[in-house]
């Protein structure tokens, strides 16, 4: 484990580094969840006048195990993005998910989008029975919009191929206790760059043209 972190704190990054330089909000009791999701919808409909779509960068962590057999970890935190200035980062192993917060889940007027996103629909209906709705995986997403032979997209390579710039992913962050009592600064800033490169590779595909259907 410390080579790895030895390699992730002094490789010099290939393209500069992708990163979200806004407001992170933690929260981690019921109460403050609830704040967060007011914030949300709040904002949802402000855009609500001037966007034809709500996008939410979306994200889930979870404790790894480290021995076959072992059933995964309950999910542990749960990331939205949608826009640059706020990332909302919510400890829900902790705070459990409100009905406020499952509300906003299930509510299929707002587009969640993210890699492999259906596979954390699945995580977190199994553990909060919650019903994710409205997903835009971005893998198949980007092999719609930008055509030629379907690659199996990852964030990091995404995020390479339309910004130039690269996303680091620390495995020791990654592989950490997202279930700890209080998440590091380290695990926040990661977790928010996740949902906020998901947010933001899904604003650039966007703008590039449907391709024309086959004649």
């Amino acid at each position: 484990m410390s080579t790895i972190y030895v390699l992730d704190s002094y490789l010099t990054p290939r393209h500069p580094v992708f990163t979200f330089g806004g407001r992170t909000v933690y929260s981690k009791t019921s109460a403050e969840v609830e704040q967060t999701t007011k914030e949300i919808l709040d904002k949802i409909e402000q855009l609500k006048h001037d966007a034809n779509e709500i996008s939410l960068g979306f994200d889930l962590e979870w404790k790894p195990i480290f021995s076959k057999g072992t059933a995964p970890r309950k999910t542990a935190v749960l990331q939205i993005c949608m826009d640059s200035s706020d990332c909302y980062v919510m400890h829900i192993i902790h705070s459990g998910i409100p009905p406020i917060l499952k509300s906003l889940l299930e509510d299929s007027s707002s587009f969640k989008v993210g890699i492999g996103i259906a596979n954390d629909a699945t995580k977190i209906s199994r553990d909060y029975n919650v019903c994710l709705t409205s997903l835009v995986d971005l893998s198949r997403y980007a092999n719609f919009k930008l055509g030629g032979a379907p690659k199996n997209w990852g964030l990091c390579s995404l995020i390479e191929m339309l910004t130039c710039k690269q996303l680091l992913k620390s495995n020791k962050i990654r592989m950490g206790d997202w279930e700890a009592s209080e998440l590091s600064k380290d695990q926040l800033h990661y977790a928010a760059t996740d949902a906020f490169a998901s947010w933001y590779l899904y604003q650039i595909l966007k703008t590039f043209p449907d391709p024309k259907p086959k004649t």
